[in-house]
């Protein structure tokens, strides 16, 4: 292995002192009685520290290359982790059973584990340790968790297989001309087509959807990313701790293989949204992906740290995420998570997710305020709120502000300076999107296409889910047309080029307006301003 030498800039931000008192290191709840409780362990010695660190971040490496940056960071936030497991391997193996399960983590320096309230004080003395955080209530575990159910590869070696087959014939085949194509009319509205005609079509990246897999649909089969050194043999042939992770792996069911057979799926309408292959719907080449050159790597599992690691491991550009937690009070928690996202950021993935479905006009409304909530109220994550065919903007969307008052490491963003999201705009409802067609879709959905083994195009859905992947498709554009172009400031170009709604300038419905693909890819090419 060749070793890098790793800049002392990205190096020494990680020197932060040891917080004095041990109950600063403590999340609420953490008492000495406490019994085993899943909690997260982070220690000190992190890229980015601290809130302020990550805007420092940017600042200094403006005019970095992205693909080289991203080796940098990586190897850093490696070495970090290692160097904190090694630190604290005698106090884990001194508090014997008080905690299990050790899960290390490298996109954040720390690890998940059940631990007693005893263990917990033992390690918040340690002077490696930063905090230690109690999980709250429906979200994640962090700590390890055997599968309730490991698929057999039995069942899903011939999705597999039929997967394999359909990347082999796309290759042989080239790509249609442009003017034999007909986009969905949502393609058209935030002009992705005419980005499309200056050659930018999602050429040489990587958006990994984190959502609930794919059904095998041939337009999004098509598009897969391909795992250039795994096999379908059951061995990790690639030494990365995963088997047979050809296309991404599945999370939940502990399997290389993602794609799946079920009446419907999320995360194929999404993956149809971002990438979605030309397919032949009665005499026209229909387009559904504003990125069709794009490729996907399936992740199926939501707010699962061991994929944020795999997607830039396995260099993903672009990150769509499908899942929100709304109505769970998170407290500091929301901080692990902030800072695998900068963390990402700095390595040169775009995280990218819908707004949410919880705005005034919802009947699943949240108080203002709460309605847009983690990931997506992360600074550095594009939130994207929707409007329907109409150009209105439904009374579901949820509406801005966030903040990030009281929240250990970072406490900014307070009700004076509240943080304004949404960032963009996109569309909801209204185009036909993949899914399955059978007998048990929700009334409502009509099919425009059927592809076969109840596969096919419906229009009926609805929700901000949809609008998320538009803007993981523009910034797909965007890296195809500037490779190099820095994560931070795909976002930054992406919302100085938004066509401006409602209110002038940004605000809390619409934040920097729609989308404009061409606008932004033009943008990608320039010079930084």
């Amino acid at each position: 292995m060749r070793h890098l030498a790793i800049p002392a800039s990205i190096l020494t931000l990680g020197l932060l002192a040891p917080l004095s008192a041990q109950q600063d290191r403590l999340d609420s709840g953490l008492d000495p009685a406490a019994p085993a409780t899943p909690v997260f362990v982070r220690l000190v010695d992190q890229v980015l520290p601290a809130g302020p660190d990550f805007a420092a971040f940017c600042r200094k490496h403006a005019d970095a290359k992205r693909r080289t940056l991203r080796v940098e960071v990586v190897t850093a936030l490696r070495q970090k982790s290692a160097a904190g497991q090694r630190r604290l391997a005698k106090l884990l193996e001194s508090l014997g059973d008080g905690v299990r399960d050790v899960q290390p983590y490298w996109i954040v320096n720390g690890f998940g584990c059940m631990a007693t309230g005893k263990a917990c004080q033992a390690l918040a003395q340690h002077e490696a340790v930063a905090f230690v955080y109690r999980k709250p209530p429906r979200v994640p575990a962090l700590h390890h968790i055997p599968p309730r159910r490991k698929a057999s590869m039995e069942e899903l070696k011939p999705l597999a297989e039929r997967a394999l087959a359909e990347l082999a014939a796309a290759e042989k085949q080239p790509f249609p001309a442009l003017d034999t194509l007909t986009p969905t009319w949502n393609l058209t509205r935030i002009k992705a087509d005419a980005a499309w005609r200056t050659g930018a079509l999602g050429n040489g990246v990587t958006v990994a959807i984190m959502d609930s897999g794919l059904l095998p649909v041939a337009p999004l089969l098509q598009a897969l990313w391909r795992n250039p050194k795994e096999k379908l043999d059951g061995k990790d042939d690639d030494g990365d701790g995963f088997v047979d992770d050809l296309f991404g792996y599945d999370f939940v069911r502990d399997t290389g293989i993602s794609i799946g057979d079920a009446p419907t799926s999320h995360g194929t309408m999404c993956a149809g949204i971002i990438a979605g292959r030309p397919t032949k719907v009665g005499d026209k080449l229909m387009v559904t992906g504003i990125a069709p050159q794009a490729r996907l790597m399936v992740l199926r599992g939501m707010g699962v740290l061991r994929a944020y690691e795999y997607a830039l491991a396995h260099d993903a550009d672009v990150v769509s995420m499908s899942y929100m937690w709304v109505g769970i009070e998170l407290g500091n928690w929301r901080g692990i998570y902030r800072l695998a996202h900068e963390h990402l950021a700095i390595a040169g993935v775009v995280s990218v997710g819908g707004a949410g479905n919880f705005g005034p006009g919802s009947r699943r409304r949240a108080p203002p305020g709460k309605q847009i909530c983690l990931p997506k109220d992360i600074p550095c994550v594009i939130a994207a709120a929707g409007l329907d065919k109409r150009d209105k903007l439904p009374g579901f969307s949820s509406q801005g502000p966030c903040s990030w008052k009281g929240v250990r490491f970072y406490d900014d963003y307070g009700p004076d300076q509240p943080l304004l999201k949404p960032d963009v705009t996109a569309f909801a409802t209204g185009y036909p999107v993949w899914n399955g067609i059978g007998k048990s879709r929700p009334p409502g959905w009509r099919v425009v296409h059927d592809a076969g083994n109840r596969l096919g195009l419906v229009v009926g859905p609805q929700g901000n889910s949809f609008s998320g992947p538009h803007a993981a498709g523009v910034a797909a554009l965007m890296l195809s047309a500037n490779p190099d172009l820095l994560a931070w400031q795909v976002k930054e170009r992406m919302e100085n080029t938004c066509k401006d709604l409602g209110e002038k300038g940004r605000d809390a419905k619409y934040g920097a307006g729609l989308l404009d693909a061409a606008a932004a890819v033009q943008a990608a090419r320039g010079p930084a301003k």
